[in-house]
């Protein structure tokens, strides 16, 4: 009976000794396989801010930004993101970012450009003929010189391009088949003055209220309407109470993404390379989104009750806004204008 227990201490003692020899030598081989040198302790965390819903094309490039970002300085920034207007009205985010105060905001480019009149070239209506010459003027030699433009008057570096899209009209009156329809319609809009004097020509009622305070404007009667891309409309739950589209692409809405120039130059240099490359990308992202969401959204507002009407021919349209040209060509400069109608 000794002799047995004394062997089986013996075999206990043993494999204790080869327990602890394995624990012993698998911990450095465990720690050698998280410490992985290519991943970067994270440095800094910038916070983005954007007046969208989660789940929209906005909020969907927003997140493709910070992902690119992750990947290209190997987790050394962050990006977090903050929906909805959670720390402010764009205009007042935009203006943070100015500060120093908020590091990054996505914005609708009209409420970029009060710094810079310049940038109110791409706000003008009918300004774009189609995609492919919106896609021009941003990736080429015309987009780079305003933006560098803007970068100096404003401190503000744009280091993205999303786009809002078509900004068709959403109101609860009638549908709007010619510029006479929009007579007694009070519409929401952007507190930019090309956008307010564009509807104006084309007789509507003007109202200039912040997107952060619009549903509220809307069910309040302040406002008829407003207007922006079909997903745009569901996203925010327009749809509940307005329903009339109609499809006429005054505008082509584009929106940026902005960070204090100061503090950009402070990043090392292979971060500035990094963040640029992440906006680029998340550009050409979200504004593919954002298209295959204006042609989705366009059945989807049928589906929730919504009456769509498609505005083929705009002549009307078009002639109706050219008082709006005449006034903004010495504004902005009538060498912007020249520029952006021969991009390629």
């Amino acid at each position: 009976m000794d002799a047995a227990l004394g062997c089986i201490k013996g075999s206990l003692t043993t494999l204790a000794g080869f327990g602890l020899t394995l624990a012993v030598s698998l911990a450095p081989m465990t720690a050698a396989a998280q410490d992985i040198p290519y991943i970067k302790k994270t440095q800094k965390t910038m916070r983005l801010a954007h007046g969208v819903v989660p789940g929209s094309p906005y909020d969907l490039g927003a997140h493709r930004f910070a992902e690119l970002v992750d990947q290209y300085t190997k987790r050394a920034i962050q990006v977090k993101i903050f929906p909805n207007s959670q720390l402010g009205l764009e205009q007042n985010t935009a203006k943070d970012v100015q500060l120093g105060t908020l590091d990054l905001t996505l914005v609708a480019i009209n409420n970029a450009s009060i710094w810079y009149k310049p940038l109110d070239v791409t706000i003008m209506p009918f300004i774009f003929r189609d995609r492919d010459h919106a896609n021009a003027v941003v990736n080429g030699p015309v987009g780079k010189e305003l933006f560098e433009g803007y970068r100096k008057a404003s401190g503000v570096r744009i280091i993205s391009v999303f786009e809002w899209g078509d900004r068709a009209i959403i109101n609860k009156i009638r549908a709007i088949n010619k510029p006479d329809d929009l007579k007694g319609v009070k519409l929401r809009l952007p507190k930019n003055e090309v956008m307010l004097d564009s509807y104006a020509a084309l007789g509507a009622t003007t109202a200039a209220i912040d997107w952060g305070e619009l549903y509220t404007a809307l069910q309040q009667g302040v406002a008829d309407g407003l207007e922006g891309p079909p997903q745009g409309m569901i996203d925010m739950k327009f749809t509940d109470f307005l329903k009339n589209y109609s499809y006429i692409n005054i505008f082509y809405g584009l929106a940026v993404i902005l960070v204090n120039d100061k503090a950009f130059q402070a990043m090392p240099k292979e971060h500035q390379e990094a963040i640029t490359r992440a906006g680029f990308e998340a550009g050409e992202y979200q504004r593919w989104v954002s298209a295959v969401s204006h042609l989705d959204g366009l059945k989807k507002l049928q589906t929730v009750g919504v009456k769509v009407n498609v505005v083929a021919d705009r002549e009307a349209f078009v002639k109706a806004v050219q008082p709006v040209y005449d006034k903004y060509r010495k504004a902005i400069g009538e060498e912007w204008f020249k520029k952006v109608s021969e991009a390629k």
